[in-house]
């Protein structure tokens, strides 16, 4: 008794200070903060501090969000090019959404970031893209890098003229390492395609000659008949978040309306693995064959999660999509159609009823419907919702009553 009153006196008469928290506690409250935060508070707060800093790996960089001032841009320029620095970064986002060009700053120092992991790269422009690409040597330590555009800034337009998949052959080649990938170039057209490229002969988008082999998770916007071409490249993808595009051509090229056009459908055979899909197609009307045209049945049947966003012909594609999933399968959607009557007052009642029956299914659904003379429009969403924003001006427009 006696030594377990003593044991415990002890203990309670120990004051707990920052000494005694181990470094992997440390490192689990800094992954909260931007990494000159961190540097700036800890690394000269002591001496244990300052080891602590100098000695761990280098967290997630994010150079150009977050409203980032000059005097901290600066501060990320100088300290990752030191040498002892720039090989134990992993994890790197570079923005030039506010038009500083960080783009440009990554093209000078992206090759001696020797141990990167994790790649990020939103609003850069062409001329940057370009010498990012033009100033590496093929990565293998790289298993993540995305390409994207906010819908606020003009650099996507810099690709003005380049065609479908120009840069994934060179992007393939330099990352061969990747299990997870997103590609939102989109399409900038005009009368003519950049005289820097040359399509192959008959084909709408350029060639690919790699394989990703590990490569689990894409997104990517483009066309049907070029997702169905990269299939064969990505052999083990079991994950995919696809947004439709018309042919990255311009109006008046004689391929841009073949009719002869074959989009081979993606089976098992080209995808074994995957088991997720998460399609937006909005800028045309989907119906089911527009679908079975891209992803044989088999493949829809073995998905374990499934996703669409679209302008639907009408509630009846729903119905037999739904009927083409195994019962294993979570799908969520969120889809919209317009459809003419007769009469200018029609049954809501009766029109609600009949769609409901043909949405029928596992999800619960919500229904939005807008009446105008003699047409209809619907919104049909799965509960729980996947927007969680509401824009005053629509919602306001929708709760108006013509009279």
């Amino acid at each position: 008794m006696m030594h377990i009153f003593f044991s415990m006196t002890l203990r309670q008469t120990m004051a707990t200070t920052l000494e005694h928290i181990p470094m992997e506690l440390f490192y689990e409250i800094f992954i909260y903060f931007q990494y000159h935060e961190v540097f700036n508070i800890f690394s000269s707060l002591n001496s244990r501090f300052a080891a602590i800093i100098n000695n761990m790996s280098i967290m997630p960089v994010y150079l150009g969000l977050n409203r980032m001032n000059i005097a901290v841009t600066e501060f990320y320029y100088a300290y990752l090019s030191r040498s002892n620095i720039s090989c134990r970064l992993i994890s790197l986002c570079v923005s030039d959404t506010l038009a500083i060009d960080n783009g440009l700053w990554l093209a000078e120092h992206i090759s001696t970031f020797t141990n990167l992991r994790h790649l990020s790269l939103i609003d850069i422009k062409r001329s940057s893209f370009e010498l990012i690409l033009n100033s590496l040597s093929p990565i293998k330590s790289l298993i993540m890098f995305s390409v994207r555009f906010s819908t606020i800034h003009c650099a996507a337009e810099t690709f003005l003229g380049v065609p479908e998949s120009a840069y994934y052959e060179q992007i393939f080649h330099l990352f061969p390492s990747l299990h997870v990938c997103h590609l939102l170039f989109r399409p900038y057209i005009d009368s003519t395609l950049d005289s820097q490229f040359v399509l192959p002969l008959g084909k709408v988008h350029m060639f690919i000659e790699t394989k990703l082999l590990n490569l689990q998770s894409l997104a990517i916007g483009c066309s049907p008949e070029f997702l169905s071409y990269l299939f064969k490249y990505l052999p083990q993808l079991e994950q995919l978040k696809y947004t439709h595009t018309d042919c990255w051509l311009p109006p008046e090229h004689p391929l841009r309306h073949d009719k002869n056009k074959q989009i081979t459908p993606i089976n098992k055979y080209l995808a074994p693995n995957l088991h997720r899909l998460n399609i937006k197609w909005s800028n045309s009307l989907i119906n089911l064959e527009t679908i079975n045209e891209l992803f044989t049945r088999d493949v829809l049947y073995s998905l374990t999660n499934f996703t669409l966003l679209a302008n639907i012909v009408d509630s009846v594609v729903i119905r037999n999509l739904v009927l083409m999933l195994s019962n294993q399968c979570l799908y969520s959607f969120d889809v919209k159609w317009t459809e003419r009557i007769k009469v200018s007052a029609p049954n809501t009642n009766e029109i609600l009823s009949t769609i409901f029956q043909n949405m029928r299914g596992s999800a619960p659904i919500e229904l939005e419907l807008s009446l105008k003379t003699y047409v209809y429009y619907v919104r049909a969403v799965t509960i729980p919702r996947m927007d969680k924003s509401l824009c005053l001006d629509c919602y306001l427009s929708k709760n108006i009553v013509h009279g």
